[in-house]
């Protein structure tokens, strides 16, 4: 089966609070969506987790025909900020949702040191995030990721540039051809 990926934006974001994110707001979360400087911005104090930036709906996905194997979620975050008034590391939270701010399968992490910021990927390329995937649910609208941040030692602030998705994915070839097929649509604005 020839397998291939495409990198996608997503389509909106919003704030919104599940326990225990139920800190500041996100500040423009729009601005999460393309990479063009501009920066949402959230934080708070030690030990309360900003409100949820919750990135929905992929673009580009019409291409991936129905008949594929999903077999891996990438999630890139792009911070711009990271500041605060301690040591140590900000943790950042990420959550695939599959429908209606349903969130799914394993919470996972990234430790993002105090700084200018920079590029994080979480989950792989063969990485469920603990649960299963449909083609159906990958382009359904409300398929995305729920992104929080928390930090310990002191006030903090981060600044998101943008959260795009990775999908990976593996589908019949009718040719009957042999072989690893890879083809990567970015549609990314730089």
């Amino acid at each position: 089966m020839p397998s291939t990926s495409l990198v996608s934006e997503f389509t909106s974001a919003k704030n919104y609070l599940v326990s225990p994110f139920s800190g500041v707001e996100w500040a423009n979360p729009g601005n999460a969506l393309t990479s063009n400087a501009a920066a949402t911005t959230s934080g708070g104090a030690p030990n309360v987790r900003t409100e949820l930036l919750g990135m929905r709906g992929l673009s580009g996905f019409t291409g991936i025909p129905d008949s594929a194997t999903i077999s891996g979620i990438e999630i890139i975050i792009i911070m711009s900020t990271v500041s605060s008034q301690g040591s140590g590391n900000i943790t950042g939270y990420f959550n695939l949702v599959k429908a209606t701010d349903s969130r799914v399968g394993t919470e996972k992490t990234q430790s993002v040191p105090v700084g200018s910021g920079g590029s994080y990927t979480i989950g792989a390329s063969n990485d469920f995030w603990g649960t299963t995937w449909t083609v159906a649910e990958v382009k359904n609208s409300e398929f995305g990721v729920d992104v929080g941040f928390n930090y310990a030692s002191g006030n903090y602030s981060v600044g998101v540039e943008q959260v795009y998705a990775t999908i990976y994915y593996t589908y019949p070839d009718s040719t009957a051809r042999r072989g690893v097929y890879s083809t990567v649509a970015s549609l990314r604005t730089n």
